[in-house]
């Protein structure tokens, strides 16, 4: 899969050379991915396949704990506690259906598309590409069409 990854960047860049500015290096796991002009020249980047969450995510609970430590922190979360136990209201999705994607991938497959194509992409764009190409194709055709390949291989019209 990472092979197909390179692949793909490789050509990418062969079609589009000024790209190459774009390109960096996740400080994590050193994957390289495309990032936004604006950011090209930073070496602090975590890549969107999961290192910038995982980063974010340790610094925030960093945070917490720290928070919850102070004094103010602490009575914050004995109100927390206590607010538990009220009932809960059911949350909403997403109206368009587009909770079943993960937002930070999203956006980096937008910001990508922008830079390939050389104009913006909206998120909608984005999200009804992604719908197109990961739906479910139905199996008994692929069945149907090889049966009428098969069956005029024997006898051909």
């Amino acid at each position: 899969m990472v092979a197909k990854y390179y692949w793909t960047i490789r050509s990418i860049l062969k079609k589009k050379p000024h790209l190459i500015k774009c390109l960096t290096r996740c400080r994590h796991c050193q994957i390289l991915f495309f990032t936004h002009p604006r950011n090209a020249s930073r070496s602090d980047l975590g890549c969107p396949f999961g290192c910038r969450q995982t980063h974010r995510r340790k610094n925030s609970n960093q945070r917490s704990t720290e928070y919850y430590r102070t004094k103010e922190g602490k009575e914050k979360k004995k109100q927390l506690n206590a607010s538990r136990s009220s009932p809960k209201q059911d949350a909403s999705c997403d109206e368009k259906g587009n909770d079943q994607f993960d937002k930070e991938t999203v956006r980096h497959i937008q910001v990508v598309t922008c830079l390939v194509e050389g104009r913006f992409v909206a998120l909608a764009e984005v999200y009804a590409m992604l719908k197109k190409m990961l739906r479910q194709h139905s199996i008994d055709y692929a069945q149907k069409l090889l049966y009428a390949a098969i069956k005029y291989r024997k006898n051909p019209p």
